[in-house]
């Protein structure tokens, strides 16, 4: 399955290059683009973009831009997490058990690894505006013939498909979002992405409990992928390019048009231009090691594979430990809700901490405090009897801990590299991280067939949270020590700075 998935992973890439490389730029009126070094002559001043974003309060247009990035981040989560409730049904439905369904939620996160690794990074060249719209079509296209499949291998095909949709779209909705924030706000808005995906697990779950006994789980997925081509028509002439990208091929005119809406005070002019930082030349993902950069890639990776792998770690297996300690089956969702609740508030919290206070990005390590401090109190109450109010009160702080980080820490990948290598950090910071989330839910599985007590499996989820919380500190100080030492943080983002301190 592997190198067929490579195959077609490949295919996709070369598909979407081949489609968006046709509309890459915008032709002047002789017919060929205007390169951008020849615009220069008639410019007449210059001013940086994010100087202009950092210094205007936020405007309706960001705030639109911004909305409509997580109401794609929402569908993301939506579809994710319909397959889970659907296993059930569907199971009944094929005949077969639901352990076999486990081909399903690999192909799904396999597809997702690929795009990220391969078609997300295409919008670096081609714009984040193209290749969301490209990956939102391919993934709705491909999760609605899952109503009419009737075998786990169709099924896991148009999950595989699916994926690769929506690993093309998701890094760049998150990097568009990142674009359109002021410095200060940058943590937060792309935690509050993040926690868009979680909302669109919880709303799932209510939707299931009502579709699902009645229609059955291919209704599920049918409404599933829907839903993301819903948004996508509804949203897709408000969505913009990103401005950055669009000052890096030369078209003062819509730059100026897109920074007046930004900042309505000061009229900008297509005769002025606008600065980016140096951007990096060679390979893409090669770029992520030059310039400073290595250190931080290798710990960005880093961070987001653990921190990842620990939320899929305990929260697949949450219900089951549950159960498996005596808590009733209505008690074990509700406790499962309430982790995905808490994962929301606490990308939220993470992301204002490291925008406002004085520690930065170090404040990230608030998560794994809480995941630890959570599963180690959370085992001792199961082996001891305790309440159910007492389980979903830290079942709820373990998804602040365990959710919330892996959500915040998607804002660090997001300001840590400049315009023209954004969406391949991004894409390959996500791709990593989907790694740690497709073997951790299988090492679960596997050492709960080993009769081992499910009380040690919730405390062996300790592990990954501190090696992500050691991970957050060691990045945080590389970070300061460069800042102290006087060199760049990085050497070409202008943002980057800003996870040193608040």
């Amino acid at each position: 399955m592997y190198h067929g998935s490579v195959s077609v992973g490949l295919i996709m890439s070369r598909w979407a290059e081949s489609i968006v490389g046709k509309l890459s730029c915008r032709r002047s009126g002789t017919g060929r683009s205007t390169p951008s070094h020849r615009r220069i002559t008639e410019l007449t001043s210059s001013v940086r973009i994010t100087e202009i974003i950092d210094r205007a309060p936020v405007s309706r247009f960001q705030w639109r831009a911004i909305v409509i990035c997580l109401a794609l981040a929402f569908a993301d989560g939506f579809n994710v997490l319909s397959i889970g409730y659907a296993i059930p049904s569907l199971a009944d439905s094929y005949g077969v058990s639901p352990a076999d369904f486990s081909i399903v939620v690999m192909a799904a996160l396999v597809g997702e690894i690929l795009s990220n690794f391969l078609i997300a990074p295409l919008a670096d060249r081609y714009g984040r505006k193209r290749i969301m719209g490209l990956g939102i079509l391919v993934f709705g296209l491909a999760a609605i013939p899952s109503f009419f499949a009737t075998s786990v291998l169709a099924l896991a095909v148009c999950r595989f498909v699916a994926g690769l949709g929506i690993g093309a779209a998701v890094p760049n909705g998150f990097a568009l979002g990142n674009e359109y924030s002021p410095s200060r706000l940058k943590a937060t808005t792309v935690t509050v992405l993040s926690s868009g995906t979680a909302v669109g697990g919880l709303v799932v779950g209510v939707i299931a409990s009502r579709i699902v006994p009645v229609h059955g789980g291919e209704a599920l997925l049918l409404v599933a992928g829907i839903v993301p081509l819903i948004i996508l028509v509804g949203t897709w002439r408000w969505l913009p390019e990103s401005v950055e990208f669009l000052a890096k091929l030369g078209r003062t005119t819509k730059v100026a048009t897109i920074l007046d809406k930004i900042d309505t005070r000061t009229p900008h002019s297509a005769y002025t231009e606008y600065l980016l930082p140096p951007q990096p030349v060679g390979a893409r993902v090669a770029a992520l090691f030059v310039k400073g950069r290595a250190t931080l890639t290798v710990l960005i990776w880093s961070m987001m594979f653990f921190a990842l792998f620990g939320s899929y770690f305990v929260l697949s297996w949450l219900a089951t430990i549950l159960t498996d300690n005596g808590v009733q089956d209505s008690a074990a969702l509700l406790a499962t809700s309430l982790a995905t609740l808490g994962g929301i508030v606490g990308a939220l919290v993470l992301g204002v901490a490291m925008d406002r206070t004085r520690i930065g990005v170090a404040a990230a390590v608030l998560g794994p405090l809480a995941t630890i401090a959570s599963v180690s109190l959370l085992a001792w109450i199961l082996t001891g009897g305790g309440s159910t109010a007492a389980v979903g009160a830290l079942c709820f702080t373990l998804g602040f801990g365990a959710i919330g980080l892996a959500a915040a820490l998607t804002s660090v990948a997001a300001q840590a590299y400049p315009t023209a290598v954004r969406a391949t950090g991004i894409g390959w910071a996500f791709g990593v991280s989907r790694m740690g989330g497709l073997f951790a839910p299988a090492l679960g599985g596997a050492l709960l067939a080993t009769s081992m007590a499910s009380a040690t499996v919730l405390l062996l989820s300790a592990i990954p949270a501190a090696i992500a919380g050691l991970l957050v500190v060691c990045f945080a100080v590389t970070l300061r020590r460069r800042k102290g030492s006087g060199g760049p943080v990085d050497a070409e983002s202008s943002s980057a700075s800003v996870l040193v301190s608040g």
